[in-house]
């Protein structure tokens, strides 16, 4: 998955985009790979998911990615799949109430959160249902490791 995710950071930075690495391939920066990853979660600017998504969709196309999931702004390349948020979710699910409280993400173009941030989300997503119903026991693990982790 690094070889994927140094691609799509290639991409970003020509856009001038500095992502933010989420979901359980950003909790690994952690944990190590905890397990195989189905995918990478990556949140930007709120602009590149609404007014300036036909761009952001085409320079991605452009690359040979496909779009497999226009709503939730997910591609796939070599059997890889990404998908992209808005990064204003950590400040509306009050994850973090600034984003200076990001991270560096390894020696990349990227930023991540904190373990205690990152558990901070999860405890977050296992309130919504359809989390609850498609990932409960896989979320549930995650922040039993992270608990583990912060304590060490």
């Amino acid at each position: 998955m690094d070889e994927f995710l140094v691609k799509i950071l290639e991409i970003l930075k020509v856009l001038n985009i500095k992502p933010v690495i989420y979901g359980s391939f950003g909790v690994a920066t952690y944990l190590g790979d905890f397990k195989d990853f189905e995918d990478i979660d990556i949140l930007i600017e709120d602009e590149f998911i609404n007014e300036k998504w036909g761009e952001f969709r085409k320079i991605f196309e452009s690359k040979g990615f496909n779009l497999i999931n226009e709503k939730e702004h997910e591609f796939e390349l070599g059997g890889k799949k990404v998908g992209f948020a808005s990064k204003i979710i950590l400040i509306r699910d009050k994850i973090i109430s600034d984003y200076s409280e990001l991270v560096q993400y390894k020696n990349k173009n990227a930023l991540t959160l904190t373990p205690e941030d990152f558990l901070k989300a999860y405890k977050f997503s296992v309130k919504d249902g359809y989390r609850i119903n498609t990932r409960g026991k896989k979320d549930e693990d995650i922040i039993e490791k992270l608990g583990v982790y912060i304590r060490k």
